[in-house]
């Protein structure tokens, strides 16, 4: 059951709809079926499964043949969900150039973002990645272990691609994560708090480990510059 539903959870991340997912993996016990032994399998009224599997063919996830008056479905080459999201790729690109120049007239203006939940925190570390500067940290915390969004050792691979160090600050007691990317420093135990302020470009977010987890982040040259000089202090009085 934990491998079914890791499985639906990703279609649907990857763009398929929840009775899409169901249907694509029940199809996937079988070298083909119909459409009837599908609606069994999920549970679902043979409507509905007609409509999912409608859906899959658009997509070009399954296919099927006709014999005897009957549909026979069968998936595609699993290879077809790469194309799939390529697919979506191209689509975005296409729109990007235009986007890009509405925003233009307002990049440089500071502005302020909040974000919510594991989703919000992977856009601002994937933000992190793009702008692929360094990346200051005061009050590192144990929580990334906890509640890190991402596969830990995966983002770390993705930082060493792009060359990415981080001088991280964290309270003496917790443990770092530590990787040759990472220079650590430990400050005393009144600076415990309960969130982590990183720097890195013309950025400063704030991560706050709530329950929805929390993130402000703040895009401005000025405020990332006096939080840098606030950083270096700290790094002075800290302990390796």
């Amino acid at each position: 059951m934990y491998l079914y539903t890791t499985m639906k959870d990703k279609l649907i991340k990857l763009g398929l709809t929840e009775r899409e997912a169901n249907a694509y993996i029940a199809l996937s016990n079988f070298k083909e079926t119909t459409a009837t032994e599908i609606a069994k399998i999920t549970k679902e009224h043979r409507t509905n499964i007609y409509d999912s599997l409608n859906g899959l063919i658009k997509k070009g996830l399954i296919t099927y043949t006709i014999r005897n008056n009957i549909k026979f479905y069968k998936l595609a080459n699993p290879d077809r969900l790469i194309d799939f999201i390529k697919e979506k790729e191209t689509i975005a690109k296409t729109i990007l150039p235009e986007l890009k120049n509405k925003l233009a007239s307002t990049e440089d203006k500071p502005f302020i973002e909040v974000y919510e939940g594991p989703e919000g925190f992977k856009s601002i570390l994937f933000l992190i990645l793009r702008v692929k500067k360094t990346i200051y940290a005061i009050g590192a915390s144990e929580e990334w272990y906890k509640r890190f969004p991402i596969h830990i050792e995966q983002y770390m691979r993705d930082r060493k691609t792009k060359d990415i160090h981080a001088k991280l600050l964290y309270v003496k007691g917790t443990k770092p994560i530590k990787s040759p990317l990472n220079e650590i420093k430990f400050l005393p135990t009144e600076f415990t708090h309960p969130s982590t302020i990183a720097i890195f470009g013309d950025y400063v977010v704030t991560f706050m480990w709530t329950d929805p987890l929390v993130a402000t982040l703040t895009k401005s040259k000025q405020l990332a510059n006096s939080f840098i000089k606030y950083f270096e202090v700290l790094w002075k009085i800290a302990k390796k």
